[in-house]
């Protein structure tokens, strides 16, 4: 009789451990959304996609003029860990965007590995040229005190 439980039991864990690999499994291969460029969420998705590509002329092209930052800011940004961002919201207000999106960074890429994930917002501001970002967006902290 006191089998019975523990077979019960097995199967159960072995059913949540199946689904979660088949959860797993689909999650990462869902395919990215591509977002248009003339849309707060697409500019981003675009200078994001050119600082993880180390494309640092590309990258610079969606900072505002408002900006601090400038393509040498750019090609200083180290970004070696394996990233994967996921919108988290938009709000518009006007000819002004925030987005949020949230980097879930994975480092090592062994049995030990680690990852962790870290919110940002980032500001645009709808230009002649599209949307721009402002301020100092992330990998870029602090391009104000540099000398250009």
């Amino acid at each position: 009789m006191g089998t019975r439980p523990g077979r019960v039991l097995g199967a159960v864990v072995g059913a949540v451990v199946a689904l979660a690999v088949v959860a797993a499994a689909l999650a990462s291969t869902r395919p990215a959304t591509t977002w248009d460029r003339t849309t707060p969420e697409g500019a981003l998705q675009a200078y994001l996609a050119a600082v993880l590509d180390a494309d640092a002329a590309e990258a610079a092209g969606y900072l505002s003029t408002q900006s601090p930052c400038d393509v040498r800011d750019l090609e200083g940004a180290d970004v070696t860990d394996t990233i994967r961002v996921d919108l988290a919201g938009t709000t518009v207000e006007g000819g002004n965007a925030r987005v949020r999106v949230e980097l879930t960074r994975s480092t090592g890429g062994g049995p030990l590995d680690s990852s962790y994930t870290e919110e940002h917002t980032f500001r645009l501001t709808r230009t002649d040229a599209g949307w721009r970002l402002v301020g100092s967006p992330w990998p870029l902290y602090d391009c104000a005190g540099g000398v250009k």
